[in-house]
């Protein structure tokens, strides 16, 4: 029995380096909005719209089905409070929780028939700490426990569970856009004082999958973020 992965936010470098890891053995859903520039394989069906999720697994992908959800999308303000647009709002919480939301909807009907599913949502641990001029991204990360934890009062008796992935720095696009002075500074507020390596989260996102028993739960695999 093959997995289906439903990625949300599959442009993302994290999402890549997974994908590259599980496409070649299980189905791969991507969900994206601007032009998808990652791998290309016969395992990995792209879709723009969340509302073709559950047609697609109940019509394409044949036989029982285990589906896990992971959400790689973020997107991040980077003004201070009174500087920020708030027309840019909406956008922001939609790629950080609704987005999530609408795809929940759509697959947890199929999770609940095939009595398995599993949620994982990546956050930030710096955007829980509060940063400063990510006024939205912090909270739309914040936001993410409670959504996580009513997911899985409410569903584990179906066996899906749902748990949270804190991350710290990756060398990733996002990381590659900030200034060298800040770079330093964010590593200099860690306990490892270096970049987290991806083979680490594909092993917890693994473990997740895998033991039921791992349940609203929030995982740090941040290198000891301290603020």
């Amino acid at each position: 029995m093959k997995n289906v992965y439903v990625i949300n936010g599959i442009n993302s470098d994290l999402a890549q380096f997974f994908v590259k890891k599980k496409s070649l053995r299980d189905i791969v859903i991507g969900v994206h909005r601007s032009q998808y520039i990652g791998i290309k394989n016969k395992s990995i069906i792209l879709v723009k719209s969340f509302t073709k999720i559950k047609e697609i697994i109940e019509k394409k992908i044949k036989g029982k089905k285990k589906i896990i959800f992971i959400n790689f999308a973020a997107s991040r303000d980077e003004k201070l409070l009174l500087n920020f647009d708030i027309r840019n709002a909406n956008k922001i919480i939609d790629s950080n929780i609704l987005s999530s939301v609408k795809i929940a909807k759509e697959i947890i009907p199929l999770m609940i028939r095939y009595k398995f599913g599993r949620f994982i949502f990546l956050s930030s641990s710096k955007a829980e700490f509060g940063s400063e001029g990510n006024i939205l991204y912090s909270f739309s990360k914040s936001g993410l426990r409670g959504f996580s934890r009513t997911i899985s009062k409410e569903y584990a008796k179906f066996n899906i569970t749902s748990n949270i992935i804190s991350l710290g720095y990756f060398n990733t696009r996002m990381w590659l856009s900030l200034k060298e002075n800040i770079k330093t500074e964010l590593l200099k507020k860690t306990l490892s004082k270096k970049l987290g390596n991806p083979i680490i989260l594909f092993k917890v996102i693994r473990l997740i999958v895998n033991h039921d028993f791992i349940n609203m739960a929030k995982i740090n695999i941040d290198g000891g973020v301290l603020e």
